[in-house]
């Protein structure tokens, strides 16, 4: 379920914000990104997600949060990332910020996989 290639999840990630978009919802929308540290990159990668990564997605229009999670025991880590709307999503995707921020976090992840969801609120 979670095998995707690391190739794969770059070149989805990497569509500008002319391309179709990836989710057909109109916002809020989160984006899960499972992530398996390579051996010994997991400090790396917690700390890049904190010096790097974050403060460039979070200095984006339409950022609602991201968080880094990572599973007990293991090199599991989730990063949990949330916009408004899809669009604003792939603005952060087509933005030089991602362009720097994204391969720095993912170098340190031997598999990657995602999946985006529509956030529904109880009224």
């Amino acid at each position: 379920m979670r095998s995707t290639v690391t190739v794969l999840l770059a070149c989805l990630l990497s569509l500008t914000a002319s391309a179709e978009r990836l989710f057909d919802i109109d916002g809020p929308v989160e984006l899960h990104i499972w992530m398996t540290a390579k051996s010994g990159h997991a400090d790396a990668l917690e700390k890049t997600f904190v010096d790097v990564f974050y403060p460039a997605v979070s200095s984006m229009p339409g950022f609602r949060g991201a968080l880094l999670m990572r599973k007990p025991g293991t090199d599991d880590f989730t990063v949990r990332l949330s916009f408004d709307t899809e669009e604003q999503r792939m603005q952060w995707v087509a933005s030089d910020k991602h362009q720097q921020a994204w391969p720095a976090l993912s170098s340190h992840s031997g598999k990657t996989d995602y999946d985006g969801f529509a956030v529904i609120h109880p009224k």
